[in-house]
């Protein structure tokens, strides 16, 4: 079996060869999601420096939700992990939505990992997702407030796709980000909650702001009862699940105006959410 897979991998290194997306580099010995972004164009890749409220789009500590915007929005904030017009990463999430290329969470996954461990912030994003962060994993050490989380669950929900798109497309790529997140920080991942029962207009064909929130609107819904709909993680039924005093990370790989994570935090609030966090590779 294994002499079958290193002889298709063979084939396919010749006919189609793996380069990196930043420096075109070829490497051949490593496993494929090793290979879309190199070590040395990942280490190039910097985080973002400032975060903004995902509202009115102005510098806000951690990325939180400026008091005065907050009847602007359902999110409590949004970490942007890197900038789309850093060439590697625009070409990675392209490739990865539309030319259906499993591999490229990978790379992206690490860059999210890189964005939170290597914040100069540490805020109420870093409290929730590295509420059950071993201290040990740091390389540098790093106070964690545990205490705050002692009562409050954190739960990572991928931003879900219609099922025609999830037909097409033959995977969620915001639930293969947060298999990887999930695994890295030792949290759930919960795709069985949240659907989107619209198939809407894809938003990166809507110029306008206001149109995009009304593209959107209405997009979402929770269902308690909600059977296997293009989930990926969670294949059992949970008729009694309660999100009241849960911390919410829901994480897609790339938004523009946050209208689509903002439309699933206000189901997710009017389900009882305590708090919800968007997390993205990067914002248009």
């Amino acid at each position: 079996m294994k002499t079958l897979f290193k002889a298709k991998n063979f084939l396919l290194d010749i006919l189609f060869p793996i380069q990196c997306l930043g420096c075109g580099i070829e490497l051949e010995n490593e496993e494929p999601k090793k290979r879309w972004i190199c070590p040395a164009c990942l280490e190039k890749i910097q985080t973002r420096i400032g975060q903004v409220c995902p509202a009115c789009e102005q510098f806000s500590e951690g990325g939180k939700t400026h008091h005065r915007c907050r009847k602007e929005t359902a999110l409590d904030g949004l970490w942007v992990a890197a900038e789309y017009k850093h060439k590697a990463v625009s070409e990675a999430i392209h490739k990865f939505k539309f030319n259906f290329i499993k591999d490229i969470s990978f790379p992206l996954s690490l860059i999210l990992i890189k964005s939170v461990l290597e914040a100069e912030e540490y805020g109420d994003f870093q409290d929730i997702i590295l509420a059950n962060f071993s201290q040990e994993s740091f390389e540098e050490e790093i106070y964690i407030e545990k205490e705050k989380n002692k009562k409050a669950e954190t739960i990572i929900i991928p931003v879900p796709l219609h099922k025609k798109r999830y037909n097409w497309r033959g995977f969620n790529q915001a639930f293969l980000l947060s298999e990887h997140i999930a695994d890295k920080f030792k949290l759930e991942v919960r795709d069985n909650l949240l659907i989107r029962k619209k198939n809407t207009k894809p938003q990166t064909k809507i110029k306008s702001s206001k149109e995009r929130k009304e593209n959107i609107k209405g997009a979402f819904v929770f269902e308690i009862n909600n059977e296997n709909k293009n989930c990926q993680a969670q294949k059992t039924v949970e008729p009694n699940i309660n999100l009241k005093n849960k911390n919410i990370i829901l994480i897609d790989d790339v938004c523009t105006t946050s209208a689509t994570v903002d439309e699933c935090a206000k189901e997710l609030k009017k389900a009882g959410a305590k708090t919800v966090w968007g997390l993205v590779v990067a914002r248009r």
